[in-house]
């Protein structure tokens, strides 16, 4: 008789919230729903859900970006967030949060050479890009392993996270959320993760950020530049010329 799949540790007893109901957020809902039973309230959200939800789940039609900026507050009993939209929900999250509080922003345009230096960058605007590790479609269902990639059996590079932290920029800060894994192909982050994020930005005003969300193998980022609570323009900040990174581990 097989083993029953064991509630993911890193889950809490808190909610769990899925932002996203296409491809990525059915499997999460399943796999998810799958390994917490009825012990964890598992709550979707899409504007447009792509399908039903499984039994015991929760849907609320609602545009995610806007409802995970209204309803996550200190004493929001979720554990896990699960991104699973067609955008970079922690870098949309933080703008929306950073202009709630007064500080004006907006994107700030990610250059070719910057690209040049991620794995495989894909452009997908201006002021967005993915980056990976892998040229090849990964499994739904990876554990992302510590040390060897479950494709190909080869040693790991470094992990995304890292490589966009250590990034040697001199006119922008990079910010990266690590994506957590809760299930195999199931990632994100804790709601600290994002309130990290949030304090870490406000700090750094006026200034460009570089925001990332990455795992082990792939990432996205977003250019953000922000300006102080209160101040009336953004268009001639100067370039931050002393460079460190963060990653929210």
């Amino acid at each position: 008789m097989s083993k029953k799949p064991t509630k993911p540790p890193t889950c809490g007893h808190g909610a769990v919230w899925i932002l996203g109901y296409g491809k990525f957020g059915r499997l999460a809902a399943r796999v998810l729903r799958g390994l917490l039973g009825g012990e964890v309230p598992v709550v979707i959200v899409d504007l447009q859900p792509k399908g039903p939800v499984p039994d015991g789940a929760e849907l609320i039609v609602a545009d995610a970006v806007a409802w995970l900026a209204e309803h996550l507050v200190s004493a929001s009993e979720v554990s896990c967030i699960v991104p699973a939209l067609p955008l970079h929900l922690a870098a949309r999250w933080l703008e929306t949060a950073l202009r709630r509080e007064g500080f004006l922003v907006e994107p700030h345009p990610l250059d070719d050479d910057l690209l040049a230096t991620l794995p495989h960058p894909f452009r997908l605007g201006p002021h967005s890009a993915v980056a990976s590790h892998a040229d090849f479609l990964c499994p739904d269902n990876c554990p992302e392993p510590e040390s060897l990639c479950t494709h190909t059996g080869m040693p790991r590079p470094t992990p995304l996270y890292q490589l966009l932290a250590d990034l040697p920029l001199v006119d922008c800060t990079p910010l990266v959320v690590t994506s957590r894994q809760f299930a195999p192909g199931v990632g994100g982050f804790f709601p600290e993760d994002l309130w990290q994020l949030f304090d870490i930005a406000k700090t750094l005003a006026p200034g460009n950020l570089l925001i990332a969300t990455a795992c082990k193998c792939h990432g996205v980022v977003d250019g953000l530049r922000i300006g102080k609570a209160g101040s009336s323009t953004i268009a001639n900040w100067p370039a931050l010329t002393s460079y460190y990174g963060t990653f929210i581990p």
